[in-house]
């Protein structure tokens, strides 16, 4: 063959070999060939660049004394160890093995290194290696993993806490069991109480409050959903066993109403007394009258002032009649009745009534409890009035601003030296009084509670100062009675 037949072979050779380097510089992982002696006799663009050599700083050397000379932990990594240079022996390929190999500024990294025998009529020539930096990823995985791990560790602390606590957790995701906590279930058994409905509204996106009787236990519930990204997920409720505060409440409320009971009687005691005395002093002039038309005037007068002592009596035992269900009472007459026990006091410290009762509608209610609050209201301004005053009662009829609902607004306002500022804040909390002596300090919280059995709001506005002084209670009634006084009533 001549040299003019050469030429052409060599060049189609040296274009077969730029195809070749093409096509392995376009490989999205690193790729070399060794030889027999583990020399490099090709090397692809991404190896080079990942390695950080030049093309020639590799080719004809010995690769694993410039890249897989040392082990992960420090030690020499002698080639005869190698796991490619055993392909080179055994003639059997590796895959995705995860090994650490050097760069050239002799920094490390991690990589799934392949090794495939190159052979010819079965006899071993070479070998190919492909590698990929897995650095990155294996990165990812631990970040994954630690972040995984990091999850488990705050859940088990969430349960932790959410076991530890002293109340019932209830926690709910649609289509799911609901979790409960242990106090939970001590509390009510492995299901939710079916008496409450405040985890269905939560699961429904409404936050509730709840306070039921399941058995022999009174349970308060609050429950709120479980938002994410706008979401609704699910919904959590904390249940509460109120049993001894509600007992605790029950015995308070007894005490107020002793209480009340007692101030009564002293006023009905005075309200009493001073027409007996006129009695008395009447008989003895009966008794010392010589003509009968004296006589019979005297008669007279003791008479009308035993009817006095009747009608008084009477509306004792009105204030007292109790109901076990809601009856319609017309609140003008109601207040009548309670204003009588007071005509003498008012009388004794020079106060002034202003009285306006314009129709209104009955009102569902249990009366007994009503007239209590009526009592309490009354007496707390004839309290504040010890020297003189005006008390200013008005009703009328109100509706709703809000919802339209029919009802009614009683107001009872003094001229008293109203409240002191510290107080202000907690009038309606338990054993908070301005009577030092004489109050229990629990007639406006029983008041408070009483009105909001019944449907209804109890406000209140008080002035201190040289010239305008005095305290204003208002309640509003609805006519229909409340929810809970409705359920009562079944």
């Amino acid at each position: 063959m001549g040299i003019g037949q050469i030429t052409p072979l060599i060049s189609a050779g040296r274009e077969q070999m730029r195809l070749w380097q093409a096509l392995l510089d376009s490989a999205g992982e690193g790729i070399w060939g060794l030889d027999l002696e583990g020399k490099c006799t090709f090397v692809n663009r991404m190896a080079l660049s990942t390695l950080g050599f030049e093309g020639e700083e590799l080719l004809g050397k010995n690769v694993h004394d410039l890249i897989h000379h040392h082990y992960p932990d420090g030690r020499w990594f002698p080639f005869s160890e190698c796991p490619i240079y055993k392909v080179l022996q055994m003639n059997k390929a590796i895959q995705q093995m995860r090994d650490t190999m050097f760069r050239k500024d002799g920094s490390s990294f991690v990589v799934d290194l392949s090794a495939q025998p190159v052979t010819v009529e079965e006899h071993v020539l070479g070998v190919v290696v492909t590698f990929r930096d897995v650095t990155e990823i294996r990165q990812q995985h631990e970040d994954v993993r630690l972040a995984y791990e990091l999850a488990e560790q705050r859940t088990a602390e969430l349960d932790a806490v959410i076991e530890s606590m002293p109340h019932g957790v209830y926690i709910a995701a649609p289509g799911a069991e609901v979790r409960s906590n242990r106090r939970a279930r001590d509390m009510s058994g492995e299901e939710f109480p079916r008496e409450l409905a405040t985890l269905e509204h939560a699961l429904a996106g409404q936050s509730s409050t709840e306070t039921v009787k399941t058995g022999d236990r009174w349970i308060r519930s609050v429950a709120a959903p479980i938002f994410l990204n706008g979401k609704i997920l699910g919904g959590v409720a904390v249940n509460t066993d109120v049993t001894q505060t509600r007992l605790q409440d029950e015995a308070l409320r007894r005490s107020e109403k002793l209480a009340a009971v007692g101030q009564l009687a002293s006023s009905i005691a005075h309200e009493i007394n001073n027409p007996l005395e006129s009695i008395t002093n009447l008989l003895y002039l009966i008794r010392q009258a010589d003509a009968m038309e004296d006589v019979q005037e005297y008669a007279k007068l003791a008479q009308d002032e035993l009817a006095r002592v009747t009608e008084i009596t009477l509306q004792t035992l009105r204030f007292h009649r109790q109901h076990s269900k809601p009856v319609e009472v017309d609140m003008g007459e109601l207040l009548d009745t309670v204003m009588a026990l007071y005509t003498g006091r008012m009388l004794v410290r020079d106060i002034v009534i202003d009285l306006k009762l314009m129709p209104a509608p009955h009102v569902v209610c249990l009366e007994g409890e009503i007239r209590q609050v009526v009592n309490n209201l009354v007496r707390n301004a004839l309290d504040a009035m010890s020297t003189g005053g005006k008390l200013l009662v008005r009703l009328h009829a109100q509706p709703d601003w809000r919802t339209g609902r029919k009802g009614l607004r009683l107001t009872v306002a003094d001229t008293g030296e109203g409240i002191e500022p510290m107080i202000q804040p907690h009038m309606f909390e338990p054993f908070q009084t301005t009577k030092e002596l004489t109050g229990t300090g629990l007639g406006l919280w029983v008041s408070k509670g009483i009105v909001e059995k019944h449907g209804g709001k109890i406000l209140t506005r008080t002035r201190r100062g040289e010239s305008l002084h005095g305290t204003v209670f208002a309640v509003w009634l609805p006519v229909d009675g409340g929810v809970n006084l409705v359920a009562q009533a079944d």
